[in-house]
């Protein structure tokens, strides 16, 4: 299991993480999810120890990475799809990180094959497409067999049949038990693979949740209103027992239909000037989420 607990990383003036938190049990697929640029890789460097954070802590099973006597046996990670030697076959690059982990060499020829590389295991890694190269960094993941996985955009560079294979096999890894993290800023990329989601904008936690309840969440009702006097409106939202929230355009009316808001605005003498149903699913709650620093609850 992967604990995140108040995570800060601050360059300079720039808070890059704030304050994080979440957690990533066994036998889950968990997406991490948030625009460029709004923090993820800097959390999973933290947890790696590529980055020291500014304060909190980030630990498997109780442990940091430092801390953990067999980093590669307990947490396998795929950060880069490019930081390869072009020279290396596969088998080779694989075979050296296998020897400085204490691994067996018979354990490269099976990650290959798992990963579908055993035909290309002895092509020089320099003639690799974006996407042989995403399945390669996977397979040196996976080589100690960690119980944890951290894999930064791992469908970057996968046609669409490769993306389907690493659904199934994040899917086959979590009901294996193993506890996988999935970073992407696009949660249309992941939304059918992934248990939980936890999403972040400008480092910061803005959603953390089954798949299922924000899916349940994206299919209410959510209306744009502005109004001349926006705290008689908060009032009218409190008396009424809507959720007001705030959105990319303004104030946002979770639960009842543009319909009911207006016709309740006019009795209660309230003068609107926009009144806009928001478009529904799951891509338009994330993008609500990441764009109005808000929950959607």
């Amino acid at each position: 299991m992967l604990e995140i607990d108040g995570l800060t990383k601050r360059f300079g003036p720039l808070t890059a993480v704030d304050d994080l938190s979440f957690t990533v049990p066994p036998g889950k697929v968990t997406g991490f999810l948030g625009p460029n640029g709004a923090g993820k890789t800097t959390t999973l460097r933290m947890a790696l120890g590529l980055t020291r954070p500014t304060s909190g802590t980030a630990t498997f099973d109780g442990r940091t990475y430092q801390q953990l006597p067999a980093p590669m046996r307990h947490v396998g990670a795929a950060l880069e799809a490019s930081s390869f030697h072009p020279g290396r076959t596969a088998t080779d690059h694989a075979a050296m990180i296998a020897a400085g982990a204490g691994i067996d060499q018979a354990r490269c020829a099976q990650v290959l094959d798992l990963v579908g590389l055993g035909s290309a295991a002895g092509r020089r890694v320099g003639g690799f497409s974006m996407g042989m190269r995403a399945r390669l960094g996977l397979a040196v993941a996976l080589l100690g067999d960690p119980q944890v996985l951290l894999l930064d955009e791992p469908t970057n560079g996968l046609d669409p049949e490769g993306i389907v294979w690493i659904r199934d096999l994040l899917r086959h890894l979590a009901d294996q038990g193993k506890a996988v993290l999935v970073s992407s800023h696009l949660l249309s990329e992941v939304q059918q693979s992934v248990d939980d989601v936890v999403i972040i904008a400008h480092g910061r936690l803005v959603h953390a949740s089954p798949l299922a309840e924000l899916a349940a969440s994206a299919h209410e009702n959510r209306t744009d209103v502005a109004a001349a006097d926006p705290e008689a409106l908060a009032r009218l939202a409190q008396d009424q027992g809507w959720t007001l929230t705030t959105g990319p355009s303004g104030t946002v009316l979770v639960g009842p239909t543009a319909a009911e808001i207006g016709h309740a605005a006019f009795a209660a003498g309230i003068e609107l000037h926009q009144l806009a149903t928001q478009r529904g699913g799951l891509e338009a709650a994330f993008l609500a989420l990441t764009e109005g620093q808000g929950d959607i609850r």
